[in-house]
């Protein structure tokens, strides 16, 4: 995984790219093999934006998030993106038909046995 950390109109700072650095890779254990982490920070008047995609092997996901502070600006960004993560790796965990999981075979096998003691 590599970050690609920008910041436009602004100065870089060192201790934002090691907070960015730490606060995805804690997130990386729902990513789906992330290539790439692009992070821009932008400042207009008295907001402070960051905007966050990662690209990954299947497609890309996209945040962004505007407060008074970069910190919590990309943690509004983490929340999006761990929201996203979840629900694609949601997607590809339970992408079987409901007949053929464990759970609906346990339920069936369940059935057979009431009825066999019944």
């Amino acid at each position: 995984m590599t970050f690609d950390i920008k910041f436009k109109s602004i100065d870089h700072s060192q201790g934002l790219v090691e907070y960015v650095q730490e606060r995805f890779l804690k997130l990386m254990k729902l990513a789906i093999r992330p290539l790439m982490v692009h992070v821009t920070f932008s400042e207009e008047r008295f907001s402070r934006k960051a905007h966050v995609y990662i690209k990954g092997i299947k497609g890309g996901f996209r945040a962004s998030g505007v407060s008074d502070s970069f910190h919590v600006s990309l943690d509004i960004c983490l929340r999006k993106i761990k929201r996203q993560l979840e629900k694609e790796k949601s997607k590809i965990k339970h992408h079987h038909h409901y007949e053929h999981s464990s759970e609906a075979i346990l339920e069936e096998m369940a059935k057979k046995i009431e009825k066999e003691v019944a």
